[in-house]
């Protein structure tokens, strides 16, 4: 049959047949069946006709049934108010009074969802009257104890790790309504009782799951500024066996989420079709002192977890037993906007943290370049610079990294501390760029990098052990790293095995098996002297010492001086003596 002898049946209008098979029906002009029917001698039966006033009438039943289920939902979620337990994991927000103020929470929230746990002492008005991301838990420091735990981690630890600005006239209030991500984080870092700690971090990591996995569109530079106080004392989460690896890598997301690595390239970045042309064609908006700042932060704490070298990777399973993060996660890669970023900081500073920030970042980044570098490596094919090229660069621009304003002792210990390690990694590179046999002899330049080595070490546990125990809980994860690189160099210059080395002249200069045992000592005073709350030995120093002492044993083993070998006792011209063997006569 001709094409234009037969039409397509209209949409809704497909014989009961064709329908059914889901095949394309078409009539003959001239009326009857179906070409398909008359080809299989079927009967071709037309579907029944529906009036449109039944149509409206079963949408109009079907709202009708959602508006139903919206009224139960409310209900529910008013009663759900003056139960006096609820359970946490059913719930993710605090509860609205109304549906309006679940529509309003659930449109405005771009932060944390919360999983709250209401006691029976919960005020129920008090729980509505709050932020919709406030929660309340068991686990939630007093008043009191949530101000001390600002102001300790404002004076005490941030200066260690400024990823952040936190105003002086800032409240614990203020901070919990604007930013309760960063509110949740500094409380776990800053707690000093375990049990409350544990539970803090539980939900640390149960808000991030909700957060930036169940509700991806909604990541926003709270989320970000936690997670860099997370991370960045990440040695406080180490019976969480928290993966560390993961959080690094949620970092990543969170800063290409936002674009505040480069916001010109944010919109190439999104999906197709997500954006409109309006928000594409939209001008970049000027970048925030706190953006700048924790895009900053981030480079620096991915940094320093991708540059933690595989000398220490041994005694870090030994003594943190978390392993994921050491070399198995990238650093943030450096855009010429973040170069921009760390100048506008430089130049309008609002505290001393911002110029520790900007020195540690510039630090690091001549850690990063070692660590980046292939080196030399003479059976290679590809050309290679060999390490006397470049390393009297690094040592150039090491020397011009100066303060440019007064720093107090604190800061001042703080940068001499990264000072001293990133000289440490530098000469150390040189060695490790360029291997020898143990049998070879060193030339004046290695001696000189070996020198150098050993000076940077003992400069940083000169230093190291000037602050009290009670202050090494504000030390991030780097600090403590950066410790264990140390032990591992110095170790390492203490059993180096050449001809050219002189090992006794090493251990008079620094002893490490004395060095490691006040580690240790000053590891198990840390608990008494900051007031940490929990079992006896129970806390992470505590831990580490021990654990501290088990490398100890090793290494007097390794390092303990050769046993002379006895001389053998003669008895006469031919035999020994009875004590050594069997006599002449």
């Amino acid at each position: 049959m001709a094409d234009e002898d037969s039409y397509p049946a209209p949409y809704g209008r497909a014989c009961s047949n064709c329908s059914t098979s889901k095949c394309k029906c078409i009539f003959p002009k001239s009326g009857g069946r179906c070409q398909r029917c008359q080809r299989l001698d079927k009967e071709c039966r037309q579907p029944p006709s529906h009036k449109r006033q039944s149509a409206r009438k079963a949408a109009t039943s079907k709202s009708a049934r959602l508006e139903e289920k919206l009224e139960d939902l409310v209900a529910l979620l008013r009663a759900g108010v003056h139960s006096p337990i609820v359970n946490p994991l059913n719930n993710a927000m605090s509860t609205p009074e109304s549906l309006d103020a679940a529509l309003n929470s659930f449109t405005q929230n771009t932060s944390l969802p919360p999983i709250p746990t209401l006691t029976p002492d919960t005020n129920p008005s008090e729980s509505t009257s709050r932020s919709p991301v406030a929660f309340s838990t068991p686990a939630e420091p007093t008043p009191p104890q949530a101000d001390e735990c600002l102001d300790t981690f404002r004076t005490q630890l941030l200066p260690y790790f400024p990823c952040i600005y936190i105003p002086p006239d800032m409240s614990v209030q203020r901070l919990r309504q604007t930013r309760p991500f960063t509110w949740l984080c500094i409380m776990s870092v800053t707690c000093k009782a375990a049990a409350q700690r544990r539970a803090l971090n539980d939900k640390i990591k149960a808000t991030v799951a909700q957060q930036m996995v169940h509700n991806s569109a909604s990541t926003d530079i709270d989320i970000l500024l936690g997670l860099l106080i997370y991370l960045g004392w990440s040695n406080q989460q180490v019976y969480n066996k928290a993966n560390l690896h993961v959080f690094t890598q949620l970092v990543h997301a969170a800063v290409y989420e936002l674009g505040i690595h480069n916001p010109s390239a944010k919109p190439k970045m999104m999906a197709l079709c997500v954006y409109t042309e309006e928000e594409e064609d939209a001008p970049v908006p000027g970048q925030s002192m706190e953006e700048r700042r924790a895009v900053l932060a981030a480079f620096l704490v991915t940094s320093m977890y991708f540059s933690s070298s595989s000398a220490s990777e041994l005694l870090l399973i030994a003594i943190y037993r978390i392993s994921t993060f050491v070399q198995k996660t990238d650093s943030l890669r450096w855009t010429p906007f973040m170069a921009e970023c760390l100048r506008q900081v430089e130049e309008r500073q609002e505290c001393i943290n911002d110029e520790i920030l900007v020195q540690q970042v510039r630090l690091q980044q001549i850690t990063d370049k070692l660590n980046m570098s292939t080196g030399f490596n003479p059976t290679s094919d590809s050309v290679q610079v060999p390490p006397a090229f470049y390393l009297r660069s690094m040592q150039t621009q090491l020397q011009n990294i100066q303060p440019r304003v007064a720093l107090d002792a604190q800061a001042h210990k703080i940068l001499l501390l990264h000072h001293h390690y990133a000289s440490l990694t530098l000469h150390e590179s040189a060695l490790t760029s360029a291997p020898m046999s143990p049998s070879s002899t060193l030339n004046f330049q290695q001696l000189e990098h070996h020198y150098a080595c050993l000076s940077a070490a003992k400069s940083w546990f000169a230093l190291f052990l000037s602050i009290p125990p009670a202050s090494y809980i504000s030390f991030p994860f780097s600090i403590f790293a950066q410790m264990v690189h140390n032990l591992v160099v110095l170790y390492q210059l203490s059993t180096f095995d050449n001809p050219s080395w002189d090992v006794a002249a090493v251990r008079k200069t620094i002893d490490v098996l004395e060095l490691l045992e006040t580690v240790i000592k000053n590891m198990g005073l840390v608990a008494a002297a900051a007031g940490l709350e929990g079992e006896a030995d129970s806390d992470v120093f505590s831990v580490v010492a021990k654990m501290y002492k088990s490398v100890l044993v090793g290494w007097e083993v390794n390092l303990a001086p050769p046993m002379p070998m006895p001389m053998p006792m003669f008895d006469g011209e031919y035999g020994f003596t009875p004590e050594f063997g069997t006599g002449a006569g």
